[in-house]
């Protein structure tokens, strides 16, 4: 799932932490070596993962083994790391229930993550696995107008409606948000945590299953799976040749088809349209179609 135009997002989502976080590094840390991608050295945050008591807000620059015995010395239930932020920064992340990471363009990192969600898929309890084209991802997930205002975004869709929602401490001013957008490319959250992407290839966990409204069988059965294949420890569904790029078209319908599916709702775009259009309509420069 290749694609020039951005980095590839990729995101697990646990049912519970994995119980052996050393394990899971050492996976990881096997996938970037094997991709000729593994750092000579990051910054590993003292914070996530970290017991209060040796908890610290100085980063360690260490190497990828000795990330590993902190990991272990420390009994750590999550990491962070990264090389920093430069245009060739890379950055990981297992916390709250996710897996997931920032890759900038000119970054050495893998763009293509099958085989780590599977492999990682096989060995904790996940919900989900999922890649996509981050830019992609990024923009059908916007919330806030004032995203909008550098126009780096493209134009802000004119039927977009908006809610104030309050600072929930009481303190702050709040801000104003899109209501929850009938996006084809938005994400769904449920307890606190994301339970699906409507991407073109999926790895869907035992336990995505309590939240979908099909079961499993119903999926599987669906006629527009270009593959499916079903194992011990998720079910894979692939319905696009390609990573997402667009809300509209033949490809914003696949996504609705994926929502109304998984989940008995349905999608739009333009927004307020109450259907998918066939012509491209708005988005980032480099995704509209040349």
């Amino acid at each position: 799932m290749n694609n020039q135009q951005s980095p590839t997002f990729v995101c697990i989502t646990f049912s519970q932490m994995p119980d052996d976080v050393v394990e899971f590094w050492q996976i990881l840390s096997d996938y970037l070596k094997e991709h000729d991608a593994l750092p000579k050295m990051f910054r590993l945050s003292q914070i996530a993962g970290h017991a209060s008591t040796l908890a610290s807000e100085k980063d360690l620059n260490i190497s990828p083994g000795e990330v590993a015995d902190i990991i272990a010395t420390r009994k750590l239930t999550a990491f962070c790391v990264d090389t920093g932020h430069t245009t060739t920064s890379v950055a990981y992340w297992l916390h709250q229930f996710h897996f997931t990471r920032r890759a900038e363009k000119k970054a050495k990192a893998p763009d293509i993550w099958a085989t780590f969600i599977e492999r990682i898929a096989s060995r904790f309890k996940t919900i989900g696995g999922w890649e996509a084209l981050s830019r992609y991802r990024a923009w059908q997930d916007l919330r806030s107008p004032d995203d909008y205002q550098y126009g780096t975004w493209g134009p802000l869709p004119p039927g977009f409606k908006t809610r104030y929602e309050p600072d929930k401490y009481g303190i702050g001013p709040g801000q104003t948000l899109f209501e929850d957008a009938f996006n084809p490319g938005r994400s769904k959250v449920v307890d606190h945590r994301c339970i699906f992407y409507p991407t073109a290839e999926m790895w869907l966990g035992p336990h995505f299953w309590q939240y979908a409204k099909c079961t499993k069988e119903e999926a599987l059965a669906a006629d527009f799976w270009l593959e499916t294949r079903e194992t011990a420890h998720y079910t894979y569904f692939r319905c696009w040749p390609t990573a997402f790029s667009r809300p509209d078209g033949d490809q914003g319908r696949m996504q609705q088809r994926l929502w109304k599916l998984f989940f008995h709702e349905d999608c739009e775009w333009p927004p307020g349209s109450g259907s998918i259009c066939d012509q491209p309509m708005y988005g980032p420069p480099e995704l509209m179609p040349p």
